[in-house]
């Protein structure tokens, strides 16, 4: 595995002009490095990037969301043990925030009788929404069982593992959520549950 700045350094390279990211997902991450590491913390990795709090549906600089989850997850390490946890942790958090707003507790409620594979097969849909790269499909593999494909993607395998393990709970369901980083900016997760 490549050094964390190192991985950074390729994924930026990946970035084409007018890729963005909703703020949604950059409060997510200041929220859980205030959490952890103080307010403090959480304003010297926003500083940097933007001029004041980012506001959930504007768009901003996918290279400047690949900053902050890189440098947060680097400051983070010690709360969650390695880096890899502390970016699963900056996907959990990216989910959860989306869970608690209007639109995720809409589409909880829609999701009859608990079933992931509603949450699952909306994923490249969702993810749509939230960023303006990559593509993404979604292929139910039996009843407790999926499969997504990311294409064109910029972030780190980690980083998705949260996200779609925090579906899982956020549907109060237990299971696993396997990542596999086919090549640079591609990717396929298996995501079983009881």
């Amino acid at each position: 595995m490549a050094s964390p700045l190192r991985d950074l350094e390729q994924r930026i390279a990946l970035t084409r002009p007018g890729d963005t990211v909703r703020g949604l997902s950059f409060t997510a991450v200041l929220h859980l490095t205030r959490k952890h590491l103080g307010n403090d913390a959480a304003e010297r990795l926003r500083a940097p990037l933007l001029q004041r709090n980012p506001v959930d549906f504007f768009s901003y600089p996918a290279v400047d969301f690949l900053r902050l989850i890189a440098f947060a997850a680097e400051a983070l390490q010690p709360a969650f043990g390695t880096h890899d946890e502390a970016l699963r942790a900056c996907g959990g958090a990216i989910c959860g925030t989306f869970f608690e707003s209007t639109v995720g507790q809409t589409l909880l409620r829609f999701t009859v009788g608990g079933d992931p594979k509603r949450i699952y097969s909306n994923a490249p849909a969702s993810y749509a929404t939230a960023v303006s790269y990559g593509q993404r499909e979604y292929l139910a593999l039996g009843d407790k069982r999926v499969r997504l494909h990311f294409k064109d993607d910029l972030l780190p395998v980690q980083v998705h593992e949260g996200i779609l393990a925090a579906a899982l709970s956020a549907l109060q369901r237990e299971g696993q959520v396997r990542g596999t980083e086919l090549c640079l900016g591609e990717s396929e997760y298996l995501i079983e549950w009881a």
